[in-house]
């Protein structure tokens, strides 16, 4: 800001007069508006010693406005306010010393002018300088008393009469309520509004402290889920491709009997469809985090479905000798995206599929609610520990393997959770281990043909 007089937008004249709080101290503006004060104060006795033709006393006024006038561009414009409280001290003593021997002594209102320039440096200036102004408050006053005490010859009655002392006094008196009471108002009033910013900024520290913890938690969070989706890649994929390459070396084999080629070919297909499955996961799951995903919301006939993916999966369900039913009214439609609801629904059943013994069952069924439908993936297989059950939607929980071996990479679960809460839906489950388990999902139900793309970042 210029060190031109310009009108602050909060403070009005008096910011103006005394520095905005952004650029001034407290104590720096205090001793600007006692500076206005005391040139106002001043006049006043400039008026009222004319008024009793104390023409000395007014040519000292006239000084002092001068000087006065002189510290007040020092501390306002210049910005040496210590110096200036200084300079101002020590010339508002001079003049009450001069003042006090010219008018009248004790017998004059200058004891209670002393006081009141005390009370202004107590007010204005900063705690380690109190000493000095107690010091020199109490010893320039006991000096004159003592002095006017031993010598009263030199101190002269200036008053022409009773009238004039009693007007002296009692202008110096009104003068002086009004200086204290201007100045202390000044104080409290700012005070409160610096314990208020000092409030505001604390609490403003404190929620950019939440702030900044909460993304410190996020970017643990986001650096554990990058250490998984690594370890996933490094371990999971590498096993299963490992695996594939041990058999086409075994197929390469001349020496194999058809039989045995027919095996490995067989238990070759279950592995790249299960690699195919892992690389859909990991591959979606890295689209999602990295740039976000375009959800196309549309009417989905859950039949449609269920067929499409239990047609994929009756190879394996046949190995395992494992049923898989539905109970789905054709009519039943949702308000989803469809491409995930595939993979959140192939996941369920890869699950229900991985952890059903040989000869189980598998229910996949949909019910409708008011506005809602409810999908339910039921097996009668192993079910889930309880010790598992809290963290089975986050990547602490350890992929386990099921009961033909299948290997699982610990991610479907968490990716089908955050594909629901893209589409505004719901995913739970129930299980019991050793009875099972039955995960649901919860979508709109479908009243309108829908179709809005929406960016989810």
């Amino acid at each position: 800001m210029s060190q031109n007089l310009k009108r602050s937008d909060t403070g009005g004249l008096w910011a103006t007069l005394t520095g905005a709080p952004e650029e001034y101290s407290m104590e720096n503006r205090a001793f600007n508006y006692v500076c206005v004060i005391s040139f106002f104060i001043l006049l006043y006795y400039l008026a009222c010693d004319s008024y009793i033709a104390q023409y000395l006393m007014c040519s000292v006024i006239l000084i002092l406005i001068f000087i006065l006038c002189c510290l007040y561009y020092v501390s306002r414009f210049l910005k040496k306010y210590q110096a200036a409280i200084i300079i101002y001290a020590a010339s508002s003593y001079i003049a009450l010393i001069l003042n006090y021997y010219y008018n009248s002594g004790i017998s004059g209102p200058t004891i209670c002018v002393f006081f009141l320039t005390f009370i202004l440096l107590i007010a204005i200036g900063k705690p380690k300088q109190y000493p000095l102004w107690i010091a020199l408050q109490i010893i320039t006053v006991l000096a004159l008393l003592l002095s006017e005490y031993l010598h009263p010859e030199w101190v002269p009655d200036t008053y022409s009469g009773r009238k004039d002392r009693f007007l002296d006094f009692a202008w110096t008196y009104t003068a002086a309520i009004v200086f204290i009471f201007a100045v202390i108002n000044y104080l409290r009033k700012h005070y409160n509004e610096e314990r208020l910013l000092a409030e505001e900024r604390a609490y403003a520290i404190a929620e950019q402290n939440k702030h900044i913890l909460a993304q410190n938690l996020q970017l643990e969070k986001v650096n554990d889920e990058k250490d998984k989706l690594f370890s996933i890649v490094s371990h999971d994929l590498k096993a299963p491709l490992d695996s594939i390459l041990g058999y086409l070396e075994l197929l390469s084999d001349n020496f194999l009997e058809p039989v045995e080629k027919k095996e490995i070919e067989a238990e070759l297909l279950e592995r790249t469809k299960y690699t195919s499955d892992l690389l859909t996961n990991l591959l979606s799951w890295a689209k999602v985090q990295m740039q976000g995903v375009t959800v196309q919301l549309s009417a989905i006939r859950l039949t449609e479905l269920a067929e499409q993916v239990i047609k994929s999966k009756m190879a394996i369900a046949a190995k395992k000798g494992i049923n898989i039913n539905w109970s789905i009214d054709p009519s039943l439609q949702v308000t989803g995206d469809r491409n995930m609801l595939l993979i959140i629904l192939r996941n369920l059943v890869n699950n229900a599929l991985k952890f059903t013994k040989p000869g189980g069952e598998i229910l996949i069924k949909a019910i409708q609610k008011e506005t809602s439908i409810e999908l339910s993936v039921k097996d009668n297989g192993i079910g889930i520990p309880a010790e598992k059950q809290d963290n089975i939607f986050s990547l602490k929980t350890i992929s386990t393997y099921g009961t033909n071996n299948e290997k699982g990479i610990g991610l479907g679960l968490r990716m089908c959770q955050e594909f629901m809460d893209y589409q505004h839906g719901k995913i739970w489950f129930e299980s019991k281990e050793g009875a099972g388990s039955v995960f649901y999902i919860s979508l709109p139900a479908d009243k309108l043909v829908i179709n809005t793309r929406l960016n989810v970042q």
